[in-house]
Protein backbone atom coordinates (compact mmCIF):
# COMPACT_ATOMS: atom_id res chain seq x y z
CA UNK A 1 0.00 0.00 0.00
CA UNK A 2 1.80 3.46 -0.74
CA UNK A 3 1.85 5.81 1.69
CA UNK A 4 2.53 9.21 1.49
CA UNK A 5 5.90 10.49 3.20
CA UNK A 6 5.57 12.32 6.68
CA UNK A 7 7.48 15.20 5.04
CA UNK A 8 4.60 15.81 2.55
CA UNK A 9 2.98 19.29 3.53
CA UNK A 10 -0.32 18.98 2.31
CA UNK A 11 -0.66 15.46 2.88
CA UNK A 12 0.30 16.28 6.84
CA UNK A 13 -2.16 19.08 7.15
CA UNK A 14 -5.01 17.50 5.79
CA UNK A 15 -8.49 17.06 7.63
CA UNK A 16 -11.68 15.54 6.62
CA UNK A 17 -15.43 16.38 7.70
CA UNK A 18 -17.34 13.38 7.48
CA UNK A 19 -21.07 12.69 8.74
CA UNK A 20 -24.66 11.34 7.84
CA UNK A 21 -26.41 13.28 4.91
CA UNK A 22 -28.46 16.49 6.69
CA UNK A 23 -26.19 16.50 9.83
CA UNK A 24 -24.43 19.37 9.42
CA UNK A 25 -21.17 18.86 7.79
CA UNK A 26 -21.99 21.89 5.32
CA UNK A 27 -22.25 24.33 8.35
CA UNK A 28 -18.88 22.79 9.65
CA UNK A 29 -17.40 23.48 6.20
CA UNK A 30 -18.47 26.97 5.94
CA UNK A 31 -17.31 28.02 9.58
CA UNK A 32 -13.63 26.51 9.13
CA UNK A 33 -13.46 27.74 5.31
CA UNK A 34 -14.05 31.07 6.97
CA UNK A 35 -10.45 30.94 8.35
CA UNK A 36 -7.65 32.98 6.81
CA UNK A 37 -5.65 30.08 6.68
CA UNK A 38 -8.22 27.13 5.84
CA UNK A 39 -9.99 25.79 2.73
CA UNK A 40 -12.60 23.35 1.54
CA UNK A 41 -13.40 22.52 -1.82
CA UNK A 42 -16.73 21.39 -2.73
CA UNK A 43 -17.19 17.37 -1.99
CA UNK A 44 -14.88 15.07 -3.97
CA UNK A 45 -16.38 11.82 -2.72
CA UNK A 46 -13.02 10.78 -3.43
CA UNK A 47 -12.36 7.32 -1.47
CA UNK A 48 -15.98 6.19 -2.46
CA UNK A 49 -15.13 6.47 -5.94
CA UNK A 50 -11.57 5.03 -5.90
CA UNK A 51 -11.70 2.93 -2.80
CA UNK A 52 -13.85 0.12 -4.56
CA UNK A 53 -11.01 -0.21 -6.89
CA UNK A 54 -7.97 -0.31 -6.10
CA UNK A 55 -8.18 -2.88 -2.95
CA UNK A 56 -8.75 -5.29 -6.19
CA UNK A 57 -4.79 -4.63 -6.53
CA UNK A 58 -4.25 -5.56 -2.82
CA UNK A 59 -3.58 -1.98 -2.21
CA UNK A 60 -0.96 -0.95 -4.77
CA UNK A 61 -0.84 2.00 -7.14
CA UNK A 62 -3.57 0.89 -10.07
CA UNK A 63 -2.13 -0.93 -13.21
CA UNK A 64 -1.40 1.33 -16.14
CA UNK A 65 -4.09 0.36 -18.03
CA UNK A 66 -6.60 0.28 -15.21
CA UNK A 67 -5.47 3.45 -14.40
CA UNK A 68 -6.32 5.14 -17.88
CA UNK A 69 -10.04 3.54 -18.00
CA UNK A 70 -9.61 5.15 -14.40
CA UNK A 71 -8.64 8.44 -15.25
CA UNK A 72 -11.09 8.86 -18.18
CA UNK A 73 -14.42 7.70 -16.02
CA UNK A 74 -13.33 10.40 -13.33
CA UNK A 75 -13.22 12.82 -15.52
CA UNK A 76 -16.90 12.00 -17.20
CA UNK A 77 -17.99 11.89 -13.58
CA UNK A 78 -20.36 14.74 -11.35
CA UNK A 79 -18.37 14.30 -9.19
CA UNK A 80 -15.43 15.66 -11.40
CA UNK A 81 -17.96 18.31 -12.79
CA UNK A 82 -18.88 19.86 -9.34
CA UNK A 83 -15.23 20.80 -8.49
CA UNK A 84 -14.87 23.26 -11.28
CA UNK A 85 -11.44 22.45 -11.37
CA UNK A 86 -10.11 22.64 -15.06
CA UNK A 87 -8.57 19.11 -16.31
CA UNK A 88 -5.50 20.68 -17.72
CA UNK A 89 -4.82 22.05 -13.86
CA UNK A 90 -5.11 18.49 -12.44
CA UNK A 91 -4.41 15.78 -15.62
CA UNK A 92 -0.77 16.35 -15.38
CA UNK A 93 -0.42 16.35 -11.76
CA UNK A 94 -2.35 12.94 -11.81
CA UNK A 95 0.11 11.44 -14.38
CA UNK A 96 3.42 12.14 -12.34
CA UNK A 97 1.90 10.72 -9.28
CA UNK A 98 2.61 7.00 -8.50
CA UNK A 99 -1.42 6.26 -9.10
CA UNK A 100 -1.88 5.54 -5.89
CA UNK A 101 -5.32 7.03 -3.68
CA UNK A 102 -2.87 9.07 -1.62
CA UNK A 103 -1.11 10.57 -4.29
CA UNK A 104 -4.08 10.55 -6.91
CA UNK A 105 -6.06 12.65 -4.65
CA UNK A 106 -2.89 14.76 -2.82
CA UNK A 107 -3.00 15.55 -7.16
CA UNK A 108 -6.89 17.31 -6.40
CA UNK A 109 -6.07 19.12 -3.38
CA UNK A 110 -2.74 20.65 -5.01
CA UNK A 111 -4.82 21.72 -8.11
CA UNK A 112 -7.57 23.60 -5.53
CA UNK A 113 -4.94 24.53 -2.91
CA UNK A 114 -3.12 26.53 -6.07
CA UNK A 115 -6.63 27.84 -7.05
CA UNK A 116 -7.49 29.10 -3.30
CA UNK A 117 -3.98 30.06 -2.59
CA UNK A 118 -4.86 29.01 1.42
CA UNK A 119 -2.23 27.34 3.31
CA UNK A 120 -4.06 24.82 4.50
CA UNK A 121 -6.85 22.14 2.96
CA UNK A 122 -9.47 20.49 4.23
CA UNK A 123 -12.40 18.15 2.55
CA UNK A 124 -15.94 17.25 3.04
CA UNK A 125 -18.01 14.48 1.50
CA UNK A 126 -20.27 13.18 4.42
CA UNK A 127 -19.94 9.56 3.32
CA UNK A 128 -16.26 9.69 3.84
CA UNK A 129 -17.63 8.49 7.53
CA UNK A 130 -17.58 5.03 5.67
CA UNK A 131 -14.07 5.20 4.38
CA UNK A 132 -12.06 6.48 7.82
CA UNK A 133 -10.16 3.41 8.48
CA UNK A 134 -8.95 3.53 4.65
CA UNK A 135 -8.09 7.38 4.41
CA UNK A 136 -6.09 6.71 8.23
CA UNK A 137 -4.35 4.51 6.71
CA UNK A 138 -2.71 6.66 3.24
CA UNK A 139 -2.87 9.62 5.58
CA UNK A 140 -1.44 8.75 8.43
CA UNK A 141 -1.29 12.67 10.22
CA UNK A 142 -4.97 13.74 8.41
CA UNK A 143 -7.33 14.66 11.03
CA UNK A 144 -11.49 13.82 11.07
CA UNK A 145 -14.30 15.66 12.01
CA UNK A 146 -17.14 13.87 12.47
CA UNK A 147 -20.77 16.04 12.45
CA UNK A 148 -24.07 14.13 13.87
CA UNK A 149 -27.36 15.30 14.79
CA UNK A 150 -30.49 13.80 16.32
CA UNK A 151 -31.67 11.01 14.26
CA UNK A 152 -34.87 12.45 14.33
CA UNK A 153 -34.30 15.28 13.07
CA UNK A 154 -31.60 13.80 10.25
CA UNK A 155 -34.98 11.69 9.19
CA UNK A 156 -37.14 14.50 8.52
CA UNK A 157 -34.35 16.52 6.74
CA UNK A 158 -33.70 13.72 4.73
CA UNK A 159 -37.27 12.71 3.65
CA UNK A 160 -37.50 16.22 1.71
CA UNK A 161 -34.28 15.91 -0.45
CA UNK A 162 -34.57 15.31 -4.24
CA UNK A 163 -31.35 13.07 -4.16
CA UNK A 164 -33.24 10.22 -1.61
CA UNK A 165 -36.02 8.06 -0.99
CA UNK A 166 -38.54 9.04 1.79
CA UNK A 167 -37.72 5.66 3.54
CA UNK A 168 -38.07 6.10 7.31
CA UNK A 169 -36.85 2.82 7.64
CA UNK A 170 -33.78 3.15 5.84
CA UNK A 171 -32.50 6.34 7.08
CA UNK A 172 -32.81 5.28 10.38
CA UNK A 173 -31.24 2.39 9.98
CA UNK A 174 -28.42 4.20 8.07
CA UNK A 175 -28.12 7.09 10.57
CA UNK A 176 -27.42 4.18 13.52
CA UNK A 177 -24.94 2.26 11.92
CA UNK A 178 -23.29 5.18 10.67
CA UNK A 179 -23.24 6.49 14.64
CA UNK A 180 -22.04 3.17 15.63
CA UNK A 181 -19.04 3.40 13.42
CA UNK A 182 -18.27 6.61 14.90
CA UNK A 183 -18.76 5.92 19.00
CA UNK A 184 -16.48 2.78 17.83
CA UNK A 185 -13.87 4.81 15.95
CA UNK A 186 -14.06 7.40 19.13
CA UNK A 187 -12.89 4.82 21.50
CA UNK A 188 -9.54 3.52 18.15
CA UNK A 189 -8.37 6.57 17.30
CA UNK A 190 -6.46 9.04 19.61
CA UNK A 191 -8.41 11.92 19.87
CA UNK A 192 -5.85 14.27 18.25
CA UNK A 193 -6.77 12.58 15.37
CA UNK A 194 -10.52 11.98 15.75
CA UNK A 195 -13.44 14.10 16.92
CA UNK A 196 -17.04 14.75 17.05
CA UNK A 197 -19.38 17.65 16.76
CA UNK A 198 -22.98 17.56 18.24
CA UNK A 199 -25.00 19.99 15.74
CA UNK A 200 -27.19 21.08 18.41
CA UNK A 201 -24.25 22.24 20.74
CA UNK A 202 -22.33 24.09 17.51
CA UNK A 203 -25.61 26.00 17.08
CA UNK A 204 -26.15 26.69 20.91
CA UNK A 205 -22.58 27.44 21.48
CA UNK A 206 -21.04 28.16 17.99
CA UNK A 207 -18.09 30.12 19.87
CA UNK A 208 -17.43 27.36 21.64
CA UNK A 209 -17.07 24.39 19.94
CA UNK A 210 -15.30 26.63 16.93
CA UNK A 211 -12.66 27.19 19.47
CA UNK A 212 -12.50 23.34 20.32
CA UNK A 213 -12.51 22.54 16.55
CA UNK A 214 -9.42 25.16 16.01
CA UNK A 215 -7.43 23.51 19.04
CA UNK A 216 -8.16 20.42 17.21
CA UNK A 217 -6.45 21.34 14.00
CA UNK A 218 -3.63 23.48 15.50
CA UNK A 219 -4.91 26.57 14.33
CA UNK A 220 -5.69 30.08 16.61
CA UNK A 221 -9.42 30.74 16.27
CA UNK A 222 -10.50 33.61 14.04
CA UNK A 223 -13.90 35.41 14.38
CA UNK A 224 -14.85 35.64 11.02
CA UNK A 225 -15.59 32.03 11.25
CA UNK A 226 -18.71 33.31 12.91
CA UNK A 227 -19.76 35.78 10.02
CA UNK A 228 -19.72 32.74 7.60
CA UNK A 229 -22.88 33.35 6.17
CA UNK A 230 -21.52 37.09 5.18
CA UNK A 231 -18.60 34.81 3.18
CA UNK A 232 -17.79 35.56 -0.52
CA UNK A 233 -18.68 32.50 -3.37
CA UNK A 234 -21.02 30.20 -1.48
CA UNK A 235 -19.16 26.84 -1.35
CA UNK A 236 -21.91 25.20 -3.38
CA UNK A 237 -23.67 24.96 -7.03
CA UNK A 238 -27.13 26.92 -7.73
CA UNK A 239 -28.76 23.35 -7.55
CA UNK A 240 -27.93 22.87 -4.04
CA UNK A 241 -29.29 25.92 -2.79
CA UNK A 242 -32.42 24.26 -1.56
CA UNK A 243 -30.29 21.86 1.09
CA UNK A 244 -27.29 23.79 1.39
CA UNK A 245 -28.55 27.46 1.24
CA UNK A 246 -29.29 27.80 5.14
CA UNK A 247 -25.35 28.31 5.46
CA UNK A 248 -25.76 31.96 3.54
CA UNK A 249 -27.86 33.15 7.11
CA UNK A 250 -27.03 33.66 10.24
CA UNK A 251 -27.29 30.87 12.93
CA UNK A 252 -30.80 29.54 14.50
CA UNK A 253 -32.26 27.43 16.75
CA UNK A 254 -35.21 26.51 14.58
CA UNK A 255 -33.77 23.30 12.67
CA UNK A 256 -33.29 21.56 16.54
CA UNK A 257 -36.41 19.68 17.12
CA UNK A 258 -38.04 19.96 13.72
CA UNK A 259 -39.17 16.39 13.22
CA UNK A 260 -41.89 17.52 16.12
CA UNK A 261 -44.18 18.88 13.38
CA UNK A 262 -42.29 17.20 10.30
CA UNK A 263 -43.04 13.76 11.26
CA UNK A 264 -45.59 11.87 12.66
CA UNK A 265 -45.86 10.30 16.28
CA UNK A 266 -45.84 6.69 14.19
CA UNK A 267 -42.68 7.88 12.18
CA UNK A 268 -41.02 9.21 15.44
CA UNK A 269 -41.45 6.00 17.05
CA UNK A 270 -40.02 4.30 14.00
CA UNK A 271 -36.83 6.20 13.77
CA UNK A 272 -36.52 5.21 17.62
CA UNK A 273 -37.04 1.57 18.04
CA UNK A 274 -34.60 1.92 14.92
CA UNK A 275 -31.88 3.92 16.71
CA UNK A 276 -33.03 4.18 20.03
CA UNK A 277 -30.09 2.53 22.15
CA UNK A 278 -27.70 4.44 19.69
CA UNK A 279 -29.02 7.83 20.44
CA UNK A 280 -29.64 7.60 23.97
CA UNK A 281 -25.94 6.75 23.88
CA UNK A 282 -25.33 10.28 22.31
CA UNK A 283 -27.30 12.03 24.64
CA UNK A 284 -30.64 12.07 22.58
CA UNK A 285 -33.63 11.06 24.65
CA UNK A 286 -36.75 9.08 23.26
CA UNK A 287 -40.66 10.42 23.41
CA UNK A 288 -42.18 7.51 22.22
CA UNK A 289 -41.89 4.81 25.49
CA UNK A 290 -39.27 2.59 26.39
CA UNK A 291 -40.39 -0.25 24.54
CA UNK A 292 -39.78 1.52 20.96
CA UNK A 293 -35.95 1.77 21.60
CA UNK A 294 -35.35 -1.37 23.37
CA UNK A 295 -32.13 -3.03 21.29
CA UNK A 296 -34.49 -6.11 21.17
CA UNK A 297 -37.16 -4.48 18.72
CA UNK A 298 -33.11 -3.24 17.34
CA UNK A 299 -32.22 -7.15 16.50
CA UNK A 300 -35.76 -8.01 15.44
CA UNK A 301 -35.68 -5.59 12.45
CA UNK A 302 -31.87 -6.78 11.84
CA UNK A 303 -33.66 -10.28 11.16
CA UNK A 304 -36.53 -8.88 9.38
CA UNK A 305 -34.51 -7.16 7.10
CA UNK A 306 -31.73 -9.46 6.04
CA UNK A 307 -35.33 -12.05 5.26
CA UNK A 308 -36.60 -8.65 3.06
CA UNK A 309 -32.46 -8.27 1.40
CA UNK A 310 -32.81 -12.48 0.75
CA UNK A 311 -36.01 -11.98 -0.74
CA UNK A 312 -35.11 -9.35 -2.93
CA UNK A 313 -32.26 -11.22 -4.45
CA UNK A 314 -34.24 -14.47 -4.98
CA UNK A 315 -36.80 -12.57 -6.90
CA UNK A 316 -33.85 -11.15 -8.90
CA UNK A 317 -32.14 -14.41 -9.84
CA UNK A 318 -35.56 -16.11 -10.21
Amino acid sequence: MSIMPATDPLADNLFFIVGTGRSGTTLVQTMLASHSRLDIPPETKFFQRHDPIEPRFGGDPLPADRFEAWLEDYFASPDWADLGLERREVEPLMRASDRSAASLFLALMRAWRSRSGKARLGEKSPLHCKCVRRIAQVFPAARFIHVYRDARDVVASMRTMEWTTASVRDHARNWRKILDEHRRLCHEMPPQRYTGVRFETLIERPEEELRRLCDFLGEAFEPAMLRYHERGPSGFHERESAWKGQTRRPLSNASIGRYRSNLTPRQVALVERLAGPTMVKLGYQPVSGWRTHHPLWVALDAAAHAVRKTRRTLQRTS
